[in-house]
C-alpha cells in the first residue's frame, strides 16, 4: 500500500520545483539580510562575509543530511518525521520534535521582528513602539490566514514575494559592484572568535531549506524534487548573501554600517542610490520577511499537527485542537505573538540559531543509525553534527557575556519539552 501518494493521484494541485524551491528560500532571505546582519557585523567587523561563506558550508552538512532522509522517506510531518525514522517512536524522538516545533516558533518571531524594524524605517517617528510590536503580530495572523488555503497557495505567495525581493537584490549587487573600489582582505587583526560568534549568529538564515519538506505530500516526486529544491536553494542564497555583504562592506564606511546595525542595507543603499534606493530596500525587506514568516508558520503547524497525529499518548491534545487543521496554526501563531512581544530582535535571533544547531545535531547522529537505508556518509554525518556544536558553544560563550536571558529560555524549552514527553511517556505505561 502506498504510504505517501503523490499529489497527482489524489487529483490535488501539485507543488513544482519552482514553488519547492520558493520555499525554501521564503525561509531564508527573511533574516539573513534583513534582520540580524547589521549585529553580525557588530560581532565581526567588516569582515563578516566571510562569517556568511563560513555559515553556508556548515549548513551544506545539514542539507546533504536532511536531503539523504527525504530521499529515502518522503511522506508526511515534514522534518518532523525525520526524527522517528532515525530514532525510532520513543521519548528521544517525541522530545526532538516538541524542540523542533519550538525551533520553527522561533524562527517565525524573528521574521516577523525584522518586519518591524523595516516597518519603522520607512515610517519614522509615526509609529508607537506598541504600534510596532502589533504589526508584526497582524503580519503572523495575515499568514497564518494564506495557510488556511494548502501548500500549492503558500508556495505560489512564495514565488511571487521571493521574485520581488530577488530583483532588488540584484538590482543592488550590480549598481553596488559598478560603484567598488575592491580592497583586498586583511586577516591579521581579525579576531576570529568574533567571526565564529557570527558564523553561528548567521546559521539560523540557512535552515529555511528544509520548509520545502512540509509539501512533499503536494508534490508527483517528493524523492527527487525535495532534494533538489534544497540544493538549488542553497546554492542561490550562499551566492546572494556574499555578494550583497560584500557590496555592503565595500561602499560603506564603516562608521557607518555601525550606527545603522537595525538598517545596514538600507544604509548602504542609500550610499548607492540616495533616499529612493534606501526605500527599495526596506520594501524589499518587508517583502523578504512576510514570505519567511508565512513559509515558517506553515511548517510550525505542520510539525504540530505531525506530533499530535504520530504521538502514541497525545489524547489530551487531540481533545484541545481537535482534527481540524486551523487549530494547530492559531496556536502557532499565538504562541509566536508572545515571543514578539516579548523579546527583543537579536535574543530571538540567537535563540533560533541555537536551537536549529542542537536541531540538525540531533538529527545528524540520528541519521548515523540509518545510514545504510539511505546512502549517506558516516564521516559527513560526523563532521556535521561537530562542527554544529561547535557553533552552538561559540554562541552560548556569547550568550554568557551579553545575553543570558537567551540561554535561560533555550533552557526552558528543551527542560520544557523534555517534561511533556516524559509526562506522556509515563502515563503510556500506567495504561
Amino acid at each position: 500500500m502506498d504510504e505517501n501518494p503523490s499529489a497527482a493521484k489524489r487529483g490535488l494541485p501539485q507543488v513544482g520545483l519552482v514553488s519547492g524551491v520558493a520555499l525554501s528560500l521564503s525561509g531564508m532571505m527573511g533574516s539573513g539580510l534583513f534582520s540580524i546582519l547589521g549585529h553580525a557585523y557588530l560581532a565581526d567587523g567588516t569582515n563578516f562575509p566571510i562569517a556568511f561563506m563560513l555559515a553556508s558550508v556548515a549548513i551544506l552538512f545539514s542539507v546533504y543530511a536532511v536531503s539523504k532522509l527525504a530521499a529515502a522517506y518522503p511522506g508526511p510531518g515534514g522534518p518532523a518525521r525525520f526524527a522517528l525514522v532515525c530514532y525510532g517512536p520513543g521519548l528521544l524522538s517525541g522530545w526532538i520534535n516538541l524542540f523542533l516545533y519550538v525551533c520553527f516558533l522561533l524562527s517565525t518571531a524573528l521574521y516577523a521582528a525584522g518586519f518591524s524594524a523595516y516597518i519603522s524605517v520607512l515610517a519614522g517617528p509615526f509609529l508607537t513602539t506598541t504600534q510596532l510590536k502589533l504589526l508584526p503580530a497582524a503580519l503572523v495572523v495575515l499568514c497564518g490566514l494564506v495557510n488556511l488555503l494548502g501548500p500549492n497557495r503558500v508556495g505560489r505567495v512564495a514565488s511571487a514575494l521571493i521574485a520581488i525581493v530577488f530583483l532588488a537584490l540584484l538590482w543592488f549587487s550590480a549598481v553596488g559592484i559598478a560603484r567598488v573600489h575592491p580592497v583586498l582582505p586583511n586577516f591579521s587583526g581579525v579576531s576570529w572568535e568574533g567571526v565564529l560568534v557570527a558564523t553561528a549568529m548567521l546559521y539560523i538564515n540557512f535552515q529555511g531549506f528544509g520548509m520545502v519538506v512540509s509539501a512533499s505530500q503536494s508534490m508527483a516526486d517528493p524523492a527527487k524534487t525535495v532534494p533538489r529544491a534544497m540544493f538549488i536553494a542553497i546554492g542561490v542564497i550562499s551566492a546572494l548573501y556574499f555578494v550583497v555583504s560584500w557590496v555592503a562592506v565595500q561602499v560603506t564606511p564603516p562608521e557607518v554600517l555601525a550606527a545603522n546595525a537595525g538598517n545596514l542595507l538600507g544604509a548602504a543603499a542609500e550610499i548607492i542610490a540616495g533616499s529612493a534606493g534606501a526605500k527599495v530596500i526596506a520594501i524589499a525587506a518587508l517583502l523578504a520577511c512576510a514570505a519567511a514568516v508565512n513559509a515558517s508558520i506553515f511548517t510550525a503547524s505542520r510539525i504540530l499537527t505531525a506530533v499530535i497525529g504520530d504521538h502514541p499518548a497525545a489524547n489530551l491534545m487531540r481533545r484541545v485542537l481537535g482534527q481540524q487543521p486551523h487549530r494547530p496554526l492559531l496556536l502557532s501563531a499565538g504562541i509566536v505573538i508572545l515571543l514578539i512581544l516579548y523579546f527583543p530582535l537579536i535574543a530571538v535571533g540567537k535563540m533560533a540559531s541555537m536551537a536549529f544547531l542542537l536541531f540538525f545535531s540531533a538529527t545528524m547522529l540520528g541519521h548515523l543509525r540509518i545510514r545504510r537505508q539511505t546512502g549517506a556518509r558516516a564521516w559527513v554525518l560526523w563532521s556535521g553534527a561537530l562542527v554544529n556544536l561547535a557553533l552552538f558553544t561559540f554562541l552560548v560563550i556569547d550568550g554568557l557575556r551579553a545575553a543570558p536571558e537567551t540561554l535561560v529560555f533555550l533552557l526552558v524549552a528543551l527542560g520544557g519539552t523534555l517534561l511533556v514527553e516524559t509526562r506522556y511517556r509515563l502515563k503510556m505505561r500506567e495504561k
